[in-house]
């Protein structure tokens, strides 16, 4: 008996393999610059990869990658291989890098740079910034928080009830925060957006933005968890939901808040510096930008564009493309809604260390002289306060149905008339109030008031709807030693506040 040799049994299965699609593989080149001209440690890693970020609600998935070690010195020049089966049409894909020197973060890219957006990329132009380069005092010493930028998410339980929280920590000292109320009608997610610092003990992160009282958070885990603290910065009690997750890769948020800040009209496009963060961003060509110029093209004469004009408005900070094709992209502020223009105020200094805050957290000054704040008690020379001038305190409103004083459930609410113009600044005890008022006599009326939408506890916002409903029926005042009372039209009592 002859055995036949099994090579030509095996023939059809081999030419099938041989047939068979390859896998197919793309690669993204680029260059990476340093924001600051210094020498890079001989030591130093250069890391850059790419990502999905098209899910929301899960960390991004990282696709390629690329390490140069030692990195060399700038510009460094890369090349991410990736295989074309790990793409899908609904993906956002996008490009970080960073430099370290063993574990110490050196410099990162504070952007998000989207690629393979209908095909192969360009070649690459990334722009790292220096970690801790923020304000004195504000961001840096992030040593507890382990490499920025980053972002934590989770679901928290306060008297409120549940919501969703995802925090993003820029390494030049700001942040984004968004909270979600849980099984509430909309709207019920909340943005906000400001500066953050580590105290030195490296115990407690402190945010400071549009919230009337700052947020308190621990790291733990060399900064895999943050655990969110009460008003006093002390733990809640055990067992509460009170921790958010370091996500495996930043995916920040695309905050939409009200908003204040400096507005210029510059050759390289429009921009504005923020209160909350001191950021200056480019301005996109759309949405209520034409207002916005029409308003700041009033006031600032065309031979001095470059002059910045404080406004107010509504809108959106997202990720854009960049003017220049090989930028990539960069935050960039579109305009929802202009308010109004402030000319001749600027910024209030803040502890920050900057001309830096959000609309929703002006202070209770004369905004057109912040270096003579507006005293918030009366001189012992002076027998009896002044309406405009005075930081007045809610003590009660008259319920609406019946003459019952309600009084505030919570912080009460702040009024305070400036005394070079008809400006209304405040807060309802939740959010910040801005507005006009008319006076004559003893005549008072007040007009355009406008709010932030910060989300409180429930009896505190509902308070807040009364007591914004009061103002807007205010006609008469009249002051009786340390009170102030504010009355309609009829001479009925609405509101009273002391010192």
């Amino acid at each position: 008996m002859t055995l036949q040799p099994a090579a030509p049994l095996a023939a059809p299965l081999l030419a099938s393999q041989l047939l068979a699609p390859a896998a197919r593989a793309g690669q993204i080149t680029g260059t990476a610059r340093l924001q600051q001209l210094i020498a890079v440690p001989p030591d130093a890693a250069l890391e850059v990869l790419l990502i999905d970020t098209a899910l929301a609600d899960a960390p991004a998935r990282v696709l390629g990658r690329t390490r140069l070690q030692p990195a060399g010195q700038p510009p460094f020049r890369f090349t991410i291989r990736y295989q074309d089966r790990d793409l899908s049409p609904g993906g956002l894909y996008g490009v970080r890098a960073t430099l370290r020197q063993g574990e110490r973060l050196l410099f990162t890219t504070d952007t998000f740079t989207p690629v393979l957006r209908g095909g192969a990329s360009a070649p690459l132009t990334l722009q790292l910034v220096p970690v801790g380069s923020g304000r004195p005092g504000w961001g840096g010493g992030q040593g507890a928080l382990g490499r920025l930028p980053a972002s934590w998410r989770g679901e928290l339980f306060s008297a409120g009830g549940s919501s969703r929280w995802q925090l993003d920590l820029a390494a030049d000292g700001s942040y984004q925060l968004r909270q979600t109320w849980l099984n509430r009608p909309a709207p019920h997610t909340f943005d906000d957006i400001g500066r953050w610092r580590l105290e030195p003990s490296g115990q407690r992160l402190v945010l400071r933005g549009g919230r009337e009282a700052p947020v308190f958070l621990q790291p733990l885990e060399g900064g895999a968890v943050l655990r969110k603290l009460d008003l006093d910065g002390k733990p809640f009690r055990p067992g509460s939901k009170d921790r958010l997750l370091r996500l495996a890769v930043p995916e920040p948020i695309a905050p939409r808040l009200f908003l204040a800040g400096l507005f210029r009209q510059l050759p390289e496009g429009p921009s504005l510096q923020l209160y909350a963060t001191g950021q200056r961003l480019p301005v996109a060509l759309e949405g209520d930008y034409r207002r916005l110029q029409q308003a700041y093209g009033r006031v600032v004469p065309a031979g001095k564009r470059g002059q910045p004009l404080l406004v107010t408005l509504e809108g959106l900070i997202s990720q854009r493309p960049a003017t220049q094709p090989d930028r990539g992209s960069r935050r960039t502020l579109v305009v929802e809604a202009f308010g109004r223009a402030l000319p001749g105020q600027s910024c209030p200094q803040t502890e920050m260390g900057s001309a830096g805050m959000t609309a929703n957290q002006l202070p209770l000054t004369e905004m057109g002289s912040t270096e003579q704040p507006v005293p918030k008690s009366i001189p012992a020379h002076r027998t009896q306060p002044t309406l405009r001038g005075t930081a007045w305190k809610l003590r009660a409103l008259q319920a609406p149905d019946g003459p019952t004083l309600i009084q505030p459930p919570g912080r009460p609410p702040e009024l305070l008339l400036a005394t070079d113009s008809e400006r209304l600044i405040g807060n309802s005890g939740c959010n910040r109030v801005l507005g006009g008022f008319q006076l004559a006599g003893e005549q008072l009326r007040f007009s355009q008031l406008i709010s932030t939408k910060m989300a409180c506890a429930a009896d505190v916002m509902a308070f807040e709807q009364q007591y914004l409903k009061a103002l807007e029926q205010v006609r008469q005042w009249s002051i009786d030693k340390q009170s102030l009372l504010l009355q309609d039209g009829g001479g009925r009592s609405l509101l009273l506040f002391r010192l």
